[in-house]
């Protein structure tokens, strides 16, 4: 069985600022730069990566393997490797290095997942292999011992869970909740589910996904699409993992159990707080706004404060050269822009090189609203009377 201990990096929260804590993520509005950069991670197999290396460069992956030292190298390197042999490379970023360097040996042999991006091989190695990718990581989970006297594993309600994830992340816990198949009542957003075989506890109003396996034991084997076999009351033994600020508990153990109180019972969601009208405003952006020696390949990421109406961007953004036109500059008539409504980030790309030197800025014009129909605020104070302009970043590029 498989349980979890991650380390997390932190870049920005939407609301504060924090702490980084190598534990995990703390919040829903936690994201790391590294995502930011090369965007939601995706689950492949090291097959995968060795068979279609080329449909994974520099994008940002999940893989599972066996942990083995790298004999190729004259210093000490890893590699995963699956049941069939194929391998890749992995090597963790400079934040996690200690920390996973100091587990390394006790995980050698064991099944470790990682989180980072590929880059294809660029030469064959020492040792022979061809073809062998690395991964960069900034995130791990190591195999953990398998349970052997499950009373003297703590125990954590579902509500000290929701209401602080970061605590509990890479700990072994037990939680009781009442089976809720898979997400049969809406208790989580159906996005947040990452796998069809993922089914869900919940206690009062707090839930929580499992994963890893089914909801059977000894005696029982339920159905999560039925709702008629929701209601069992379940002992869930495991590791709990935050993905996008929403836990997710690695199940090492199901069992059926009574209720943590005789009156306790699943309580349909609370209707949500009604909550102050703020207008958004930008809160953040990849580069950082006013950063120089930007590459001239480079895409601009913007993050706001609340969820944005994408259609409220065509023709309200411009991304330009600052300044009096130079000889050999050309318009930027080829930027595109995505926006990315899980980060609340627009990632405007200017669909050229741009020019060595040259000050470029990114101008956000009013017209620009919320899911809210809230208009766009300036970042710093309110706008001059007539003002053509909501916001401005600016970015020098690099010689």
């Amino acid at each position: 069985m498989r349980s979890r201990r991650a380390l997390t990096l932190f870049l920005a929260t939407f609301a504060a600022a924090l702490p980084a804590r190598p534990q995990g993520v703390s919040s829903s509005e936690t994201y790391s730069q590294y995502e930011m950069r090369f965007g939601d991670p995706v689950e492949v197999s090291i097959s995968d990566l060795v068979n279609t290396p080329t449909a994974y460069q520099d994008r940002a992956v999940r893989v599972r393997g066996r942990l083995q030292l790298d004999a190729s190298g004259s210093f000490r390197s890893y590699q995963l490797q699956n049941n069939f042999g194929d391998k890749v490379r992995i090597a963790p970023v400079s934040e996690v290095r200690s920390y996973f360097e100091g587990e390394a040996l006790q995980l050698m042999g064991r099944e470790v997942d990682v989180t980072g991006v590929f880059q294809t091989a660029t030469s064959q190695s020492t040792s022979g292999d061809l073809n062998i990718g690395s991964i960069t990581f900034w995130k791990y989970f190591g195999e953990a011992p398998e349970i052997k006297d499950v009373s003297k594993v703590p125990t954590a309600t579902l509500e000290q869970i929701s209401t602080n994830p970061g605590r509990f992340e890479g700990r072994q816990i037990r939680v009781v909740g009442q089976f809720r198949g898979r997400n049969l009542f809406g208790d989580l957003p159906p996005t947040s589910q990452t796998n069809r075989s993922d089914w869900v506890v919940k206690d009062d109003v707090y839930a929580l996904w499992v994963t890893g396996r089914k909801p059977k034991g000894d005696g029982f084997d339920l159905d999560a699409t039925l709702k008629r076999d929701s209601g069992k009351w379940l002992e869930v033994v495991g590791q709990i993992e935050l993905r996008k600020g929403f836990a997710y508990l690695t199940a090492q153990r199901v069992a059926l159990t009574t209720p943590p109180t005789p009156t306790a019972q699943a309580l349909p969601p609370k209707p949500p707080v009604e909550r102050p009208r703020v207008p958004p405003v930008v809160i953040f952006a990849l580069p950082l706004d006013g950063e120089v020696d930007v590459p001239g390949a480079a895409r601009f990421a913007v993050q706001f404060s609340k969820d944005m109406d994408e259609d409220t961007f065509k023709g309200h953004v411009v991304l330009r050269y600052s300044g009096r036109p130079q000889a050999g500059d050309r318009d930027l008539d080829g930027v595109s822009m995505r926006y990315d409504g899980g980060r609340k980030a627009l990632v405007v790309d200017p669909g050229d090189i741009l020019r060595p030197g040259r000050q470029v800025e990114l101008l956000l014009l009013p017209g620009i609203l919320d899911v809210d129909g809230m208009p766009l605020a300036p970042r710093h104070g309110p706008l001059p009377e007539g003002s053509q302009v909501v916001d401005a970043l600016r970015w020098r590029i690099g010689l």
